[in-house]
């Protein structure tokens, strides 16, 4: 059976969350700072880079690279909150 325009557009994503997924891990291990972006224009995105005309779209992004020495909160401590504080259990 021939699956739909939408299915395989969801199916495509997930793939695309697979490889993000790799890329995190691969930069964490690797010492490579990293950050994983959804909530962007991705319309506008898709126009800028040219994605539609290739068919393709965009679904996640990803900075990848190394941080600024100069940056002024890149050596505080990480603050962490512990899993009482986070998670309710019922």
């Amino acid at each position: 059976m021939a699956k739909t325009p939408e299915v395989r557009f969801q199916w495509a994503a997930r793939q695309a969350y697979i490889a993000l997924g790799v890329l995190l891990s691969t930069a964490a291990s690797e010492n490579i700072d990293a950050c994983p972006m959804e909530g962007f224009k991705n319309a506008e995105f898709d126009r800028i880079l040219g994605l539609n005309e290739k068919g393709l779209a965009s679904v996640v992004m990803a900075t990848i690279g190394f941080r600024s020495e100069e940056d002024k909160y890149g050596h505080l401590p990480k603050v962490r909150k512990s899993i009482s504080e986070l998670v309710t259990f019922v």
